[in-house]
């Protein structure tokens, strides 16, 4: 294993319990690569951690272990799976048969997110490194699955690429598996396709949604791959508008209706910008009785670009300004750009500015098969809060 000279405040850092490795962690920046390679981390001939090196967002390397006799080979990442699927075990048959199996360093590992659905396993490489390790993890893997029916795996570092089956783990390959969640059916996207149509995250989001959506009109803001619509209708909301600017999200939604035998005249999907929309509903003075949106880090539009950061209020203020009296509204999103308090705070500057008295109904976590790592981040991405306005 090649040994990488760190700085001092790098050694800090890392045996501190932070997890991901920077450029400027190294006293040679010229020792950095990317193929996956396992190294040892040194300061002055001391063992500080070992790592593999990868490019990922801002860094370019995670910590493996912080033992300086602990072997990186097969058993080491053997038990960090079992570790996390036997953490799992309590999830199966609890309402829906999908969950996350492992969450990236929030388990332990950064780089990699497997997600079960229904026996239909998905591994997500999120940096090459980690894809070059693969013939080394996916025995790991496998090995420790209880059960499973095939394998499949997306290199998500890599524009364009699909889910593809791993060859002798994957007997019967599907390009749709159907899973029932809480009693709603969502057809699952496998060989071929970019992404699931589902994330799994939102599991409890939806549950909520479903519950709360009898006889209502629901507006669904960037629902893409939420399953909040489908939530809303089987739910028995009288009508839903729902908006994506992607073109994919709404064929992705038609199946879905047809997986639950829902009509589609009380349904009105539309593959338009959200603000045009917002001009176009409160041109028609289209109001409603609950509203779903999910926002984005970052969202090119015709009218400017969004960035949740500076146009976070603005925004929902628009969007506020659609709700009835004691409608509900759920706001969800996955970034580490804002922190709860900030998100939360965004949201009911924009309730107050679109003359909504409110109360907040809930605050939800991410569910437990979505741990995180508090030394990388303090807070989980998600983020999803639920209010309910008053006359």
């Amino acid at each position: 294993m090649r040994e990488i000279e760190i700085t001092g405040s790098a050694a800090s850092k890392f045996e501190g319990g932070y997890p991901q490795i920077s450029l400027k962690d190294f006293v040679n920046e010229s020792d950095a690569t990317d193929n996956g390679e396992f190294v040892a981390l040194m300061k002055s001939g001391h063992f500080v951690a070992s790592a593999y090196l990868a490019k990922q967002g801002n860094g370019i390397g995670w910590i493996l272990s912080r033992k300086e006799n602990q072997a990186i080979n097969d058993n080491f990442f053997s038990r960090i799976f079992s570790v996390a699927f036997n953490k799992r075990n309590a999830l199966q048959g609890v309402s829906s048969s999908s969950y996350r199996l492992f969450n990236g360093q929030g388990d332990g590992l950064g780089g990699i997110t497997i997600d079960n659905y229904a026996g239909e396993i998905v591994i997500s490489w999120e940096n090459e490194g980690m894809y070059n390790q693969r013939r080394m993890l996916i025995p790991a893997i496998v090995d420790n699955l209880d059960a499973y029916s095939n394998v499949y795996e997306v290199k998500h570092y890599e524009n364009g690429s699909t889910i593809q089956a791993i060859e002798g783990i994957s007997p019967d390959p599907q390009e749709f598996k159907t899973i029932v969640e809480d009693g709603t059916v969502y057809p699952i996207h496998l060989e071929g396709a970019s992404k699931t149509g589902l994330d799994l995250i939102y599991r409890d989001v939806r549950k909520q949604i479903k519950k709360n959506s009898q006889y209502k009109l629901v507006l669904n803001l960037l629902f893409d791959q939420t399953g909040f619509v489908s939530a809303a209708v089987t739910g028995g909301s009288t009508e839903t508008e729902d908006v994506d600017q992607s073109k994919r999200a709404k064929s992705d939604l038609v199946g879905e209706f047809v997986a639950n035998n829902i009509a589609t005249d009380s349904q009105n999907v539309r593959s338009m910008d959200i603000s045009g929309f917002l001009d176009y509903a409160n041109k028609h003075n289209l109001r409603f009785d609950l509203i779903t949106i999910n926002l984005p880090t970052f969202l090119r539009s015709k009218k400017g670009n969004f960035n949740i950061r500076k146009d976070l209020t603005k925004l929902l203020t628009n969007v506020f300004t659609l709700a009835n009296n004691e409608a509900d509204v759920f706001v969800t999103t996955q970034t580490t750009s804002v922190n709860l308090r900030d998100f939360r705070s965004g949201v009911q500057k924009a309730l107050v500015a679109s003359k909504h008295k409110y109360m907040e109904k809930e605050g939800f976590k991410a569910p437990a098969d979505y741990p995180f790592d508090r030394e990388y981040t303090k807070q989980s991405p998600f983020k999803a809060l639920w209010f309910k306005l008053q006359k």
